[in-house]
């Protein structure tokens, strides 16, 4: 009885163990396996980020020290305005300025400008290139470019032409009075000088900026100038039109053209519609202009019609005993 007693106690003990108190501890092991593996994802997602953060700090704190850009202290719309004067002095026909706010705030102040006017592209791009890339903090915003055809004259060969200006308005932002550490001079305020030391420009501080890490200072090409214009520009200067004009007769060195009611006298280098004079050839009897009609080079040759009226000397031309 003492041993039966024992053995069913044994068995009950056994099959409480089995089958309640053992799958209750397993469950609880893997519940705690679970959670354990839970926390080990999470630290290692926890220590990527904390890589990345670190990375991007360094990378942030890098391009922190790294800066150029300055906020003056003070800074008044005359001073901005003298530094547009300065490089739309050239190209620019017309440029317009106007004050449109001033702006205040605990972190920074600017003035806002609107501008507008036109230029040849090399111009415009070498002012927005200027206010974006200068030491001074500038913005540029809300840049708007348009082209159009404009018939000029070289003032040096009085020949006329047709150029591709840009009309163009944007709005520009002029910031200064930043908060501590923000301009990259800041750095400089405090530091010991020497007797010597003489600063009128801040900027001259700094360390200079290498050019390779700046855009390009002059563009490779013009997005606005085609290859081959639509249109030809008049004849405002009344040249001779090639196209409807005739020789008459080679005289030394000139060509004597007729072009509607006139007669003109024309030699090399001289101006025509469109071009200019290239050749006289009185041995030949001929005279050749190259015009430009509008990106396509075109070489003209007149000849004369009448040689039984108008025939010129064959071979090299000579002066007469008593002339030389």
């Amino acid at each position: 009885m003492v041993l039966g007693i024992c053995w069913a106690l044994a068995t009950a003990g056994g099959i409480y163990v089995t089958f309640f108190q053992q799958p209750a501890e397993m469950e609880r092991l893997t519940k705690a396996e679970q959670v354990a593996s839970m926390k080990q994802a999470e630290l290692s997602s926890l220590m990527a980020e904390m890589t990345e953060s670190e990375s991007r700090t360094s990378d942030v704190v890098i391009r922190w020290n790294a800066r150029y850009k300055m906020m003056p202290r003070t800074l008044s719309s005359e001073d901005v305005v003298a530094l547009l004067n300065k490089v739309t002095n050239r190209g620019f026909n017309p440029f317009d300025l106007s004050f449109k706010e001033h702006v205040e705030s605990p972190q920074f102040n600017k003035f806002v400008f609107e501008a507008s006017g036109r230029a040849d592209f090399p111009s415009v791009y070498n002012l927005i290139w200027t206010l974006e890339n200068s030491r001074e903090l500038y913005r540029v915003d809300n840049l708007k470019l348009n082209h159009f055809d404009l018939v000029s004259v070289d003032p040096l060969t009085l020949r006329q032409k047709m150029e591709v200006m840009v009309s163009f308005s944007f709005t520009l932002e002029a910031f200064y009075g930043g908060v501590a550490g923000l301009s990259a001079d800041d750095e400089l305020e405090g530091a010991p000088k020497s007797a010597f030391y003489v600063s009128v420009d801040p900027a001259s501080d700094l360390p200079p900026v290498p050019v390779n890490l700046l855009p390009a200072r002059h563009s490779k090409m013009n997005p606005f100038k085609p290859l081959i214009m639509q249109s030809l520009p008049p004849n405002t200067q009344n040249l001779v039109d090639m196209s409807d004009a005739s020789l008459v007769m080679i005289a030394g060195t000139n060509a004597i053209v007729e072009w509607g009611e006139n007669t003109y006298s024309l030699g090399i280098g001289d101006s025509v519609y469109l071009g200019h004079v290239i050749s006289v050839d009185p041995r030949n009897g001929t005279m050749s202009a190259r015009l430009d009609k509008g990106g396509i080079f075109d070489d003209v040759e007149l000849r004369i019609k009448t040689d039984a009226l108008y025939k010129q000397a064959r071979g090299n031309v000579e002066l007469s005993p008593n002339q030389q």
